[in-house]
């Protein structure tokens, strides 16, 4: 009886040491997944975000190629004014209107960048929680729904970098008027970017943090808790 308690017993110890050991194995690769993913994402944002500006810069070029016909024949009117002074104002409008879509495209295009960066720290945590046996199914989704509302942001905000605002007037009673015509334009695509890609990106990307505070944490919360208000 003795002998036979004996075997059991080393036989349970041993089941305890190799359980014990595999898990310990699983663990550990899980990290190293997690590290190794988590410089792959480092490159992979460090790669999108330079593809994204270049993109624009491309963009910008095309657009004003495209409009320089429109250009000469605006400065060709401007010249053609006969008080100074609405020549000084009407160039610099014309920069302003030019230099305000090249000013918030970029902004525009640093948001989407934070964003991807957010959504990645999001991704890590969620890979890190699936490796601890969560379920983690609706982060997965959220995460996918967020990549595919940046993609299109990104896409809207390459098409009001193609845009270009130029004042269209035939005389100088309908100069001021020509401007502000144009300037209302410019503001409400803006303000149209703003509320729609640009808010759907970050509504996204904070529905997949939700997702993510609502798994059982690992170890720690993630460090992501904002995004950025535009």
């Amino acid at each position: 009886m003795g002998k036979k308690f004996k075997s059991i017993f080393i036989v349970t110890i041993l089941f305890f040491v190799f359980t014990f050991s595999a898990m310990a194995q699983t663990n550990t690769f899980s990290r190293k997944d997690v590290k190794t993913k988590r410089i792959e994402l480092k490159n992979q944002l460090k790669d999108e975000h330079e593809a994204a500006k270049k993109r624009l810069e491309t963009t910008r070029e095309e657009a004003k190629k495209a409009a320089e016909t429109r250009h000469a024949e605006l400065k060709d009117k401007i010249s053609k004014l006969r008080d100074e002074k609405k020549k000084q104002i009407a160039t610099r409008l014309n920069e302003q209107l030019a230099h305000l879509n090249i000013q918030w495209t970029n902004h525009f295009s640093n948001v989407l960048n934070r964003l991807s960066e957010i959504l990645g720290k999001i991704e890590l945590r969620a890979d890190k929680a699936q490796a601890a046996g969560k379920d983690v199914s609706m982060v997965k989704t959220a995460i996918q729904n967020a990549k595919t509302a940046i993609a299109t942001a990104r896409t809207a905000v390459e098409a009001q970098a193609k845009k270009t605002y130029i004042a269209n007037f035939s005389s100088e009673a309908n100069l001021n008027a020509a401007f502000k015509a144009v300037k209302e334009q410019l503001k409400t695509d803006l303000f149209g970017l703003r509320d729609g890609a640009m808010k759907d990106a970050r509504e996204a990307v904070k529905n997949a943090l939700q997702s993510l505070k609502n798994i059982p944490r690992v170890d720690e919360e993630p460090k992501a808790t904002t995004t950025p208000s535009q």
